[in-house]
């Protein structure tokens, strides 16, 4: 077969414990793939908060590798675009004048401003703020207003993270006041580092949860970056996620894998991975099963102002045009098994799921998984993880058990809060993608407390990917959403077990006690 003169689509996913490029050809079909697993680096700060890091120079150049493995395996005349979804709220700062970082990146889940959210959640001047969104609601009944009554800083925002940041460093305060500072999320940072020409921006689904966008007026909210003291003067403007909007598209330099190429498309890691599941239209659901834990209802052209901490965030914006998703989160999966698996509970996380399913309960034990705090929808980053219930007759195979359950019910609470307050179209199919997902006993809990079919994506790891290269076919006309329909493809279904859901209610109600006493432990 004659390759020559062919489209590709060369799609970029920078995880938080795995980078991987994925080839697709213009029918959308998968051609080659490589990955490297990331080094994400772990430690405590000085106020006994989780860091949690990487290198940035170790990290670009995984990023070349990645690409330069598969890129090799294409015909000289092939036509290749870029598209990259990235990590979100994870930042790095670097010198204007020397384009060298000043930090490693600062990943999304690292804890450094927990205490000083926990301060300004506290303040007069956040219960004031509040208080005004309530009285301008009540008497507008704009959404934005109620967003800003229920408003809340949360550690995993950049917003408050760069503040921290910089405040503990005399060096980046002396260079942030001479001008010399520049920060960015990872794809104003990769932008960076490709190439000198490239213009700095950051993508509209990569700065909508960030603390600092307003998705009501699709623009940075300059009141609150101003009442918390954010330095504006070191923002990017923000593009489409197809960069219909830039002037100039950015390039990765020939420099560094010898041919220049054009990148074409840029979202967040969870919206691709919505997008690659075909979850397209308002009432649709996308569970994400990965290093976090991510449950994604779309709610159409508008953002949604939850009571319950769901996150009004942009899905993607696509020459001007914007589809918006409520997102509900827990910051602990895919961790919590490296976790169990360093201590000795099983050998093989492939294993596990096997391992649950040989024993018919979890013989009274519960595991809460909050190394990082509860998110969604209690929010209490003070919380703690542990073991509760354990008994004489408790062993591995229970305690196993117990985490995968936990799993499924953070799941379950988190769906269960979306459910009470967005639109949630039962007729159409509840999808779930990432490397957590191949286990089958989290995915049948799963279904078993939705009580509704749950459908695995097929090469559920590279969903994200697959997202980019179809929204980047999209957005450049090869394909309308009928034919994408034809595009995304199912691996399996879990259909909800109803004598089974009635066991697992009865756990999730003794778990949700456990999760009680686990709440406020660091405060």
């Amino acid at each position: 077969m004659d390759l020559y003169g062919e489209n590709y689509v060369l799609t970029v996913d920078i995880g938080t414990t795995t980078i991987r490029s994925v080839l697709y050809d213009s029918n959308c079909e998968e051609r080659g793939s490589y990955q490297e697993k990331v080094n994400t680096i772990y430690s405590t700060g000085n106020d006994d908060e989780v860091l949690v890091e990487i290198e940035p120079e170790q990290l670009f150049q995984q990023f070349l590798r990645v690409i330069e493995r598969v890129y090799k395996t294409l015909p000289p005349n092939a036509h290749v675009n870029v598209g990259l979804c990235t990590q979100r709220n994870s930042i790095v700062l670097w010198n204007k004048k020397t384009r060298k970082e000043e930090t490693r990146i600062i990943c999304w889940n690292d804890k450094r401003a927990n205490k000083t959210c926990h301060q300004l959640n506290n303040s007069f001047i956040l219960k004031g703020l509040n208080i005004a969104g309530g009285v301008l609601h009540f008497l507008t009944r704009k959404n934005r207003f109620l967003a800003a009554q229920r408003l809340k800083f949360l550690g995993g925002m950049v917003s408050h993270r760069l503040i921290v940041t910089i405040n503990r460093s005399e060096k980046l305060k002396r260079m942030k006041a001479e001008g010399d500072l520049c920060f960015g999320s990872l794809e104003t940072w990769l932008l960076m580092r490709s190439s000198k020409s490239n213009t700095l921006c950051v993508e509209a689904s990569n700065i909508s949860p960030s603390g600092m966008f307003d998705p009501w007026i699709g623009a940075y909210n300059h009141m609150i970056m101003k009442i918390i003291g954010f330095p504006t003067d070191m923002l990017s403007p923000i593009v489409d996620s197809n960069l219909s909007d830039m002037a100039k598209k950015p390039i990765i330099d020939r420099s560094h894998i010898g041919s220049e190429m054009t990148i074409s498309s840029i979202i967040a890691d969870q919206q691709a991975a919505m997008f690659g599941c075909g979850t397209w239209e308002k009432g649709d659901v996308k569970i994400t099963l990965g290093t976090g834990t991510f449950v994604n209802v779309h709610t159409g052209t508008t953002p949604y102002a939850s009571m319950s901490g769901l996150y009004p965030l942009v899905g993607w914006r696509i020459n001007g045009e914007t589809d918006f998703i409520a997102e509900g989160n827990a910051h602990d999966t895919a961790v919590i098994l490296h976790w169990a698996q360093s201590i000795g509970l099983f050998n093989d996380v492939t294993e596990t799921s096997d391992i649950a399913m040989s024993v018919e309960h979890s013989n009274g034990v519960v595991f809460v998984p909050a190394f990082c705090g509860i998110q969604t929808p209690i929010n209490d980053e003070t919380a703690c993880s542990g073991f509760l219930g354990i008994r004489p007759d408790a062993t591995k195979k229970h305690m196993i058990r117990a985490v995968l359950e936990s799993i499924a019910f953070r799941v379950y609470q988190i769906y269960s809060a979306a459910e009470s307050e967005v639109y949630v179209n039962k007729n159409s199919p509840v999808r779930i993608c990432g490397g957590v997902s191949n286990n089958n006993f989290i995915c049948q809990c799963i279904a078993n407390l939705l009580g509704r079919p749950v459908e695995r994506m097929t090469k559920s790891d590279h969903v994200a990917a697959r997202g980019v290269a179809m929204l980047a076919g999209y957005s450049q006309g090869l394909w309308n959403k009928e034919q994408m329909k034809q595009l995304v493809t199912i691996d399996d279904v879990f259909t909800p077990n109803l004598e089974s859901r009635k066991g697992l209610l009865r756990s999730f109600e003794i778990w949700k006690k456990a999760v009680d006493r686990c709440l406020g432990f660091y405060q």
